[in-house]
């Protein structure tokens, strides 16, 4: 029982380390279709909300986001449609600050159709 309860301690220990990783690697839509990056410390893989959107599918959202994928920012929604993955190519400009890649990612607009 002791083993257990050691166990189940540990499992949420390691899912909210993995919960506080998430939300740091977290982006919000501003008002007018625009996100950027907020922190210091480039990532190459973030979280947007994407539950303003409003997309009627899964197979609506991975038609808007295709369309919004660049060389560099390629967006993947997921199933449920609130969120899209957005993974950065860091290792095509590895030299990039978060600047560099707030300076890109500003011509795209979740809000253009």
């Amino acid at each position: 029982m002791k083993k257990l309860k050691s166990l189940f301690i540990a499992c949420m220990v390691f899912s909210s380390l993995a919960a506080i990783g998430q939300a740091e690697n977290s982006l919000s839509m501003k008002e007018n279709g625009t996100f950027e990056i907020p922190s210091t410390e480039l990532k190459e893989v973030y979280s947007l909300d994407i539950s303003s959107l409003d997309l009627e599918s899964f197979e609506t959202a991975i038609e808007f986001f295709s369309e919004k994928n660049t060389d560099l920012v390629m967006f993947r929604p997921n199933a449920d449609g609130t969120a899209a993955t957005v993974f950065l190519q860091v290792r095509e400009k590895p030299q990039w600050t978060v600047s560099d890649w707030n300076d890109a990612i500003s011509d795209i607009n979740l809000l253009d159709l």
